[in-house]
């Protein structure tokens, strides 16, 4: 087992397989997004020129939700189609798993980004199926992803240092969250009447970090979470819009290392689940940001309020 920095990845070998984030989800999305806003601002124009005073505010607050919209994904569309938009290259002698998201390409160059794994690290690899079920305000609807699962040796692998280099990833914030904790800083010197000079020294810092991060203010992306660790001894990464697909993923790993068959587990939010169960799902959801589901989750299977739900969720983030 071996860290990788992002400086410290070389390109490559012809004999390995890359798989990255399949580019055809972002740029679909992306164009529909497109074809909104243009027949946004088509409809603004025309309700302008017509003298409809309410088409034309309604027209533009559309507009302009549409044009955010159009800001989030174009960094998805480029993040997809940058270098860093792959999750493992498998040859042969093991696989190297990218676990910082596609979407952080703009993170420090000295930090721990990728994860070296000889065939001899994995005892095991299989695919797995899960399907949940939920209900919202069009009815019920069912949701499948995929995901590989690689079980580590635990005689090669320190799966305590592989735990906590992931619980790391999983509280790490963007470098610019520095300018808030600053602020925050500056806020209570203020308020305890600190002295001018400690004033003016918080203002340089915050300065200082705003010049080395210009315009990083995506917060969001930073709950992206590509690789989980599960069980005692299981690192999982979701396979759903990965390219190669699972069919050659299966072949190249039955090249290398045992492949149990595929596992498929299905789930109902609205059923009681058992512990393992609430869990998986809970790992899934919080993996993709899917926040307002697994808050959700939470409510119906451990009978929390919407606040309860919340704070559960926050504690296990950190």
């Amino acid at each position: 087992m071996k860290l990788y920095t992002r400086a410290g990845i070389a390109p490559p070998e012809p004999d390995e397989t890359v798989f990255r984030i399949s580019r055809w989800g972002p740029v679909l999305s992306c164009l529909i997004i497109l074809l909104g806003l243009v027949a946004g601002i088509a409809l603004f124009i025309h309700s302008y020129r017509s003298g409809i005073t309410w088409g034309t505010v309604l027209s533009a607050l559309y507009t302009l939700i549409v044009w955010s919209l159009c800001r989030v994904l174009s960094h998805v569309v480029v993040a997809a189609f940058s270098s860093a938009g792959w999750l493992m290259r498998l040859g042969p002698d093991g696989i190297l798993l990218k676990f910082r998201s596609y979407l952080h390409a703009d993170s420090p160059e000295q930090d721990p980004v990728a994860l070296r794994l000889r065939w001899a690290d994995i005892s095991e690899a299989y695919l797995q199926r899960e399907c949940y079920t939920t209900t919202d305000s069009d009815g019920k609807r069912q949701l499948r992803r995929w995901f590989l699962v690689l079980k580590l040796n635990p005689r090669y692998v320190d799966t305590a240092k592989v735990k906590s280099l992931l619980a790391f990833e999983n509280q790490r914030r963007p470098a610019h969250f520095r300018v808030d904790d600053l602020k925050h800083e500056l806020f209570i010197a203020r308020k305890k009447k600190a002295p001018g000079a400690e004033i003016e020294n918080i203002k340089k810092a915050i300065v200082l970090e705003k010049s080395r991060h210009p315009g990083r203010s995506r917060k969001m992306y930073f709950r992206d979470r590509p690789v989980v660790f599960v069980d005692p001894d299981q690192l999982r990464m979701e396979w759903t819009h990965i390219t190669p697909g699972k069919r050659r993923l299966r072949q190249l790993l039955e090249l290398r290392t045992r492949v149990a068959g595929d596992h498929q587990q299905q789930f109902d939010m609205e059923k009681p689940m058992t512990e393992k169960e609430f869990n998986s799902l809970l790992t899934t959801l919080l993996s993709r940001d899917e926040s307002m589901e697994a808050v959700r989750l939470v409510k119906l299977q451990l009978g929390l309020d919407t606040t309860g739900a919340r704070l559960f969720i926050e504690k296990l983030r950190r």
